[in-house]
């Protein structure tokens, strides 16, 4: 019942962050909403509160922020469409922008959660180099071969996978001085290791943020590069997941972690995973592709070349086949996932 929950949790807390987005920037910049959903198709529950309805819907696949007049012209002064051209592209990226945000400090609560490995020496293995180099616990590497160290990610940065001699910068208390080390082979690992263990430091803030933005830029360059190998044939459709095998792989992560970690552990697993789905649905609305948020900044853009908005029949023509086009792609990435799930 909990993975349940949690996955339901998951998946609300995203698309709420992003609506959200749209929402309150909108709000922020006078245009009247008139209904904020979580979900599609039939009303399940829904709430008035001033001018605007909150309601959550059937089908969980996503949600929207109706506001009025969205395209076109008006005269109206709280229509969308009466709004300058970098209102409405402020209003409708802001859902993206959200969940970048959500995907950076869900991440960083994660990192302060398991923290992150200094550049203080912890512990020292025998018969290893760092031993063999003079190297105490307490001492910091500042610096290997010239290069900077204030982590351990920054050491292992420099560290080439065969044996190799290096030049240690340590500091020591109050003196600092260099020492050779070289470095060790470890087949198991398949990788070169020095032989001691980092001091771990958490909740760091400042230390947490700027990892957890990293961590989210890098999920971002992965969905970048996942969709250019599709755009180029390097993967084919049959090995793209919808939200079908999203639920699916999220409970086994679940259901992993519970045995090998316990709740805690499964928590920071789904925060993980939260925080990797945010960062895509960041990307992915923001491709210039009819119906999505991207697409409706290209006609924000065109508006801004032309002066004057694209008349709205042909505006939600595009984005009617856009939408056509992407209940298709659904279709297809479900098929997939229970073709997958089945086998």
């Amino acid at each position: 019942m909990i993975k349940v929950i949690m996955i339901i949790l998951m998946f609300a807390c995203i698309v709420i962050v992003h609506e959200w987005g749209h929402y309150i920037t909108a709000k922020k910049c006078g245009v009247l909403v008139h209904e904020f959903a979580v979900g599609m198709g039939p009303i399940l529950w829904s709430t008035k509160k001033g001018e605007t309805v909150y309601s959550i819907r059937l089908l969980p696949i996503g949600g929207f922020c109706s506001m009025e007049e969205e395209v076109g012209e008006s005269v109206n002064p709280r229509a969308m469409a009466a709004k300058k051209p970098w209102q409405k592209l402020l209003i409708v990226s802001a859902g993206a922008i959200m969940n970048f945000v959500l995907a950076c400090v869900l991440l960083s609560i994660v990192v302060g959660y398991q923290g992150y490995g200094s550049n203080e020496i912890a512990s020292l293995e025998a018969d290893m180099p760092a031993v063999q180099a003079g190297l105490k616990v307490g001492d910091q590497i500042i610096a290997i071969d010239g290069h900077k160290v204030e982590r351990l990610s920054d050491l292992s940065k420099v560290l080439e996978k065969e044996e190799k001699a290096y030049t240690l910068t340590v500091k020591r208390g109050s003196e600092t001085f260099t020492t050779p080390i070289t470095s060790k082979w470890m087949p198991k690992e398949e990788r070169s290791r020095l032989g001691f263990s980092p001091t771990f430091i958490h909740f760091n803030i400042w230390e947490n943020i700027k990892s957890g933005v990293i961590w989210a830029c890098l999920i971002i360059a992965q969905v970048w590069k996942a969709f250019v190998d599709l755009f180029t044939g390097a993967v084919g459709m049959n090995q793209l997941s919808g939200i079908v095998g999203v639920v699916n792989q999220s409970a086994e992560i679940w259901d992993t972690s519970m045995q090998s970690g316990g709740l805690s552990i499964a928590i920071l697993n789904m925060m993980t995973i939260a925080a990797a789905l945010s960062a895509n649905l960041a990307v992915v609305n923001l491709f210039p592709l009819p119906a999505l948020d991207g697409g409706r900044i290209v006609f924000v853009l065109v508006e801004m070349l032309r002066g004057k908005p694209v008349p709205p029949e042909k505006e939600g023509a595009v984005h009617f086949i856009g939408f056509v086009l992407l209940m298709i792609l659904t279709v297809v990435l479900i098929y997939n996932d229970f073709m997958r799930i089945s086998l």
